[in-house]
């Protein structure tokens, strides 16, 4: 689904626009010509769907590809195995992703706590995929027209960053789970999700200038997305907590 010139979703659950894998989180792709960037790469179980999405918009993922990580759980980072091994791509995430993506360490990641609340299927099971670069707080990675700056947003989990994408017109902040449509965000009952750290990392975004918010899941917003920081901002001034989605 093209969202605008160079930018598409091609994955989508049902937690927003059906495309995929029920499962699935969004999963962003920025064309850059002889390459592409994605973000995020949904559970795996959508893998065909996603690639048929692609081949429907015209999108050659036999280009060189670039896989960013916002966060290891599965919904969001399942499907990187799944991706590099048919696409063929360069997966970068944060150390602390890494280290669980490498090795699939689920438990790390809540899967089973989630699948036994019903979350995931009881089948399902996280694949290890190979991490080739690490990012902290403040990188920038240069890709054709494309500069990605890496965002440290510890607080839905541990491991979570967020990505800043800019190219001569337009900055989008791919935000995860990290803010959503409206200023709300995710509180769940897992060991890795802190209110105060969702709140820090809430304030550190007020750094960034962004037009586009592309959240992991629900509404999209194209044009004047900092807004949504801003609501969830004035919330956390009042000394209260940004509503949950779930």
């Amino acid at each position: 689904m093209r969202l605008e010139p160079d930018v598409y979703l091609i994955a989508s659950g049902q937690l927003g626009f059906d495309l995929s894998d029920p499962y699935d989180s969004h999963v962003y792709l920025f064309d850059a010509g002889d390459q592409y960037l994605m973000f995020d790469a949904g559970t795996g179980r959508g893998i065909e769907q996603m690639l048929s999405i692609c081949r429907q918009e015209g999108l050659d993922m036999a280009r060189p590809g670039h896989l960013f990580i916002t966060h290891a759980h599965a919904d969001h980072a399942g499907g990187a195995a799944y991706v590099r091994e048919r696409a063929g791509l360069t997966v970068y995430a944060s150390a602390a992703t890494a280290r669980i993506l490498t090795v699939a360490d689920a438990e790390a990641t809540c899967l089973p706590a989630a699948q036994a609340a019903g979350v995931y299927p009881a089948d399902y099971v996280l694949r290890a995929c190979a991490v080739e670069r690490t990012l902290s707080d403040g990188d920038v990675v240069h890709i054709g027209p494309w500069r990605v700056e890496s965002i440290e947003t510890p607080g839905h989990s541990h491991d979570h960053m967020c990505y800043l994408v800019s190219n001569a017109y337009k900055r989008y902040l791919i935000s995860g789970d990290a803010l959503f449509y409206g200023g709300r965000i995710i509180l769940q009952h897992t060991y890795d999700c802190s209110v105060p750290g969702q709140i820090a990392s809430l304030q550190h975004l007020t750094r960034y200038d962004f037009d586009a918010l592309l959240p992991g899941h629900l509404s999209i917003s194209l044009q004047r997305g900092r807004r949504h920081l801003e609501d969830a901002c004035a919330v956390i001034a009042k000394l209260g907590c940004p509503a949950s989605i779930l």
